[in-house]
């Protein structure tokens, strides 16, 4: 059986694939298909999901359950930047994507429903010049402006997020440095480039009756762990931030959201994580790349390979979170086990990368990779998530190769002997 699932898988994706290669050929030859397109990704991301019934709080940032896979709050729409994305089943991309998401359609469906109208298929009438002369020009200054905004706002919370990692100081002597000893990574610490701040806010935002605006507060103040995002140049980008309790050797602080009493994650980013990296270890020479999604679970190989010739030669990057990790998909698939709130299939994305200039990249140095597989996601979507990121990152001489902690635990629990 896992055999058929796993050809009708391929099949899937290889049909997706093939179908998203006779899009773009559209786009780029038929300029009436195009602005068609365009039009699409021109609706109101916020109208189209609350007309489709999604239940949204908020104002800039609109939270609330997923359209398919449920929840209370980790469906979010960005209205400046005009994207979504859910922490649960990992979906995200612009309005045509999220009309894919709760349609269950595909993309030319999702362009037809945001429009109203029916593709063009450049198989009758002509192109008039003039028209398309306009739809491209229509089209490169609202690309021009939309990249404006976005490249001021990220400078501004880049900005922002230096303030925080200027704030902390070197991780040696530090409430952090104990975190990370306790959790078994003493041995690689004087290599690491962490800091360490003794107390920073935790900021969450609720609902209120009666409000357009969330109320936003300070949930927790505490020491927390920074680790700097840098970009392909390893220039800054963000800052990673943990929050741990100091009262808890090696153990992350307890946070529950007060309105929906959901547990809620002890860490935040800050800035961009476009083509991002959190570079623990880097030598000065290297090619091999050990890489996951945490900060413990990338050190605790480097513990491991510590006095070896792989040790030597080998950067220890963190992607920042799973789904960073494989970039986007061309599209999602089912989930062989999980369903949605309407009992269908949830659907995540799939092991087909799509041209994603957001996901990060290995450098071309780089002959060998190991990216490493926590037991304790589910099984099923981590591994949509490496395949993309092996096909995307795929090249003559360079092996990738994955490896998978125990079920129910990651690759510290192995180095603590808890699995």
């Amino acid at each position: 059986m896992l055999g058929a699932l796993a050809m009708d898988l391929v099949s899937r994706c290889a049909a997706a694939r093939a179908d998203w290669q006779k899009i773009e050929a559209s786009m780029r030859d038929n300029p009436e298909f195009a602005a068609w397109v365009d039009r699409a990704r021109g609706v109101d991301i916020a109208e189209f999901a609350r007309a489709r019934g999604l239940k949204l709080r908020g104002t800039s940032e609109l939270e609330g359950p997923c359209p398919d896979c449920g929840g209370t709050d980790r469906f979010a729409i960005n209205t400046r930047k005009r994207v979504f994305n859910c922490r649960g089943c990992g979906a995200g991309g612009d309005v045509i994507a999220l009309a894919q998401l709760i349609l269950h359609c595909d993309f030319r469906e999702a362009c037809r429903v945001l429009t109203g109208e029916d593709a063009p298929d450049g198989k009758s009438g002509t192109v008039d010049p003039e028209a398309a002369r306009r739809a491209a020009e229509l089209r490169a200054r609202d690309e021009a402006q939309r990249a404006a905004e976005e490249n001021s706002y990220r400078e501004e919370e880049r900005r922002k997020a230096y303030e925080i990692w200027r704030s902390g100081r070197p991780l040696m002597g530090t409430e952090t440095e104990g975190y990370l000893a306790a959790r078994g990574l003493g041995p690689v610490l004087d290599r690491v480039r962490l800091r360490h701040v003794d107390g920073l806010d935790y900021w969450r935002q609720v609902p209120v009756a009666g409000r357009k605006k969330p109320h936003l507060f300070v949930l927790h103040h505490g020491p927390a762990m920074l680790a700097a995002i840098t970009d392909d140049d390893d220039r800054f980008a963000g800052v990673h931030m943990t929050w741990f309790d100091p009262c808890a050797p090696g153990e992350k602080v307890q946070l529950v959201c007060p309105k929906t009493m959901e547990d809620l994650p002890a860490k935040k980013i800050r800035g961009s994580k476009r083509r991002g990296w959190i570079r623990l270890i880097t030598p000065a020479h290297f090619d091999r790349q050990v890489c996951g999604e945490g900060i413990e679970t990338v050190l605790s190989p480097a513990v491991a390979e510590l006095g070896t010739a792989d040790f030597d030669r080998t950067a220890y990057w963190a992607s920042i979170d799973l789904q960073h990790l494989g970039g986007r998909a061309v599209e999602t698939v089912p989930h062989p086990v999980l369903r949605n709130k309407a009992g269908r299939p949830q659907r995540v994305p799939g092991p087909v990368p799509d041209a994603d200039p957001k996901a990060p990249m290995p450098p071309e140095a780089v002959r060998e990779i190991l990216t490493l597989g926590d037991g304790d996601s589910d099984r099923f979507t981590a591994d949509q998530v490496h395949a993309r990121a092996a096909r995307r990152w795929a090249m003559p001489g360079r092996t990738i190769r994955t490896a998978w902690a125990p079920e129910g635990a990651d690759f510290n629990d192995i180095l603590r002997g808890q699995a």
